[in-house]
Parts: structure tokens; C-alpha cells; sequence
């Protein structure tokens, strides 16, 4: 072999930052350190259910999160967003109210897990629309 393999962290299957340090033998010299990021698993809407100046969205739950961010916007581009967060991973719905009526809103949904004091976070969900009562 040309070069041994060295990881920080035996239990790197985990949500989290790791390290990997390639060093080069025989004939070879050398070494490299490479860091990289495991994050939780993403998760999708369920269901969007409307309701007067409100909404409610369902999404399907995973262990491996610490909560959930939900983003919604009345522009497909989310530029004018506005988020909340979800505590808990067993939580699976949740009701956004005082929106205006009559309007169409786009909302999307991503998992976080606080490891230490460092949030890690998913990719976005796809967008969903919803139009408000």
C-alpha cells in the first residue's frame, strides 16, 4: 500500500464534522487532512392543509433530527421568507396563522441536529403551495 488512512472518529456514520488524514509510505511523502460533514436526513411535506389567514403543514418525521425549519413565502424564489422552527422530532405538524387571505404560498421544510453547540441542517425539502382562505 501507498498510503495509510486515518479518521478521527470511529462512530463517523453519525451526524457531525470528521477529519481523514491520508499519509503517504515508502517512496511517497506527504500528508493531507480532509474534513467533512455528515447531515441529517431530509424530510418532505405531507400534506398542506388551508384554513382561514392560515395553514397547516404535515411532514413525515425522522430520529435523526433535533427539529425541523419550515420556510414560507408568497414568491416562488422564497425572497421575501419568513421561518419558524419546530422543536422535538416527534413533532409532525404544525399551523401558521396570521397570513393574509386569499393568497398563494409556497413552504418547504428541513431537519436540523444540534451536535455540541453546532446546528447541522439538511437540504430543503421541495416546494409545496398552499392557497389560505
Amino acid at each position: 500500500t501507498y498510503a495509510t488512512i486515518k479518521y478521527s472518529n470511529s462512530s463517523s456514520k453519525k451526524v457531525g464534522t470528521y477529519t481523514v488524514k491520508v499519509t503517504l509510505k515508502g517512496k511517497y511523502s506527504g500528508t493531507k487532512t480532509l474534513s467533512y460533514k455528515i447531515n441529517p436526513r431530509a424530510v418532505s411535506i405531507k400534506k398542506l392543509t388551508p384554513a382561514l389567514r392560515a395553514f397547516t403543514v404535515k411532514w413525515s418525521t425522522t430520529s435523526s433530527a433535533t427539529g425541523y425549519q419550515i420556510q414560507y413565502a408568497t414568491k416562488s424564489d422564497f425572497s421575501n421568507k419568513d421561518t419558524i422552527t419546530v422543536k422535538g422530532y416527534k413533532n409532525s405538524s404544525k399551523k401558521i396563522t396570521y397570513l393574509r387571505g386569499k393568497r398563494k404560498y409556497y413552504v418547504r421544510i428541513r431537519t436540523y441536529k444540534t451536535v455540541g453547540d453546532k446546528k447541522y441542517y439538511s437540504s430543503w425539502s421541495s416546494k409545496s403551495t398552499v392557497k389560505t382562505k
